[in-house]
């Protein structure tokens, strides 16, 4: 028995070094890479030893010649999570449609955003006509199943402007995104924001305006000024944004997505507000934008009501 383990492990030992032998080649010494990379204290590489040389000249080495191939290195994989930007493109910007008796031919009626694949923000003012609601994406379009409109929201100052939009099935996220929605308390003073706004019917055709944040304090001055008066009060649900004839939202772009690039991760956007109100349009008069952050623990209240993963917003 021992002799033929002996046996075996010889033949293991002479096929490892044909296998070696096989792809040596004579190079000069310094072509051939060592290792270890210490000082020779043992004589290696310097002593002649009793055997026929394999290479001819004293200052060339039998190296192993086989060129082993790099290893592939993996594609990066996309991104996933909230607020994702595709190719100058904000998936989760999308149109909401209106049908009404008799004709019931679908209209535009303003712009909403993905929260979650099946739910959509936008702002309340735009669900005050008895019909059907639509949200549309592309090509793709889905029934709005339910309106969810906040509890205190007041049509004549327009104070908690904003609802939710749970629809008959959701939209599958190849072609569409949801954008984050920030939490409660944040603060978005000075940073520079984008609004994307329609210009026209056609979905898809979209204008991205750069919007200054305004402060509260600077955006009542302001709007004191106006017809509003001395004693104008800005709600909380409220922030303000623009001033400018190339930086203000107008007629039409009720509902549509301020959005800020998030702080520190870069291609992220989360959305901060939603085109509510203003006093007239491309003036030196900052526009009035839903507070979405201060909505965050109603959407979520929405949200699980509904059975729905509040996570997918979240950063």
């Amino acid at each position: 028995m021992r002799a033929t383990t002996t046996l075996f492990f010889f033949c293991i030992y002479v096929a490892t070094k044909l296998s070696r032998a096989s792809n040596c080649t004579c190079v000069p010494f310094y072509n051939c890479s060592d290792e270890d990379s210490a000082v020779i204290s043992d004589g290696r590489g310097l002593i002649e030893v009793r055997k026929s040389r394999q290479c001819k000249s004293v200052l060339e080495v039998c190296c192993n010649t086989m060129i082993v191939a790099p290893a592939a290195v993996p594609a990066p994989k996309p991104q996933k999570g909230c607020g994702l930007q595709n190719r100058e493109s904000f998936l989760w910007s999308s149109t909401l449609l209106f049908k009404q008796y008799p004709n019931f031919v679908a209209s535009y009626k303003c712009r909403v955003s993905l929260v979650h694949p099946k739910v959509a923000v936008t702002a309340a003012h735009c669900l005050q006509d008895k019909g059907y609601y639509q949200v549309r994406i592309g090509g793709t379009i889905r029934t709005v199943a339910r309106v969810v409109v906040h509890p205190s929201f007041k049509q004549a100052s327009l104070q908690n402007d904003v609802a939710l939009l749970v629809l008959d099935k959701p939209f599958k996220m190849d072609k569409a995104g949801v954008v984050c929605v920030p939490p409660p308390g944040s603060l978005f003073d000075g940073n520079n924001c984008t609004a994307t706004t329609r210009t026209s019917e056609e979905d898809g055709s979209l204008r991205m305006i750069r919007l200054p944040m305004v402060s509260r304090d600077q955006c009542v001055d302001l709007l004191r000024k106006t017809r509003l008066g001395g004693y104008f009060q800005l709600h909380q649900s409220f922030i303000c944004a623009g001033g400018g004839a190339d930086q203000d939202t107008c007629g039409g772009d009720g509902g549509s997505p301020l959005i800020c690039a998030v702080p520190g991760v870069p291609g992220r956007f989360q959305q901060v507000g939603i085109v509510s109100w203003g006093i007239g349009c491309g003036g030196n008069l900052p526009g009035v934008y839903v507070n979405l952050a201060h909505f965050r623990e109603w959407i979520d209240e929405v949200m699980a009501e509904n059975g729905l993963d509040i996570s997918v917003y979240r950063l």
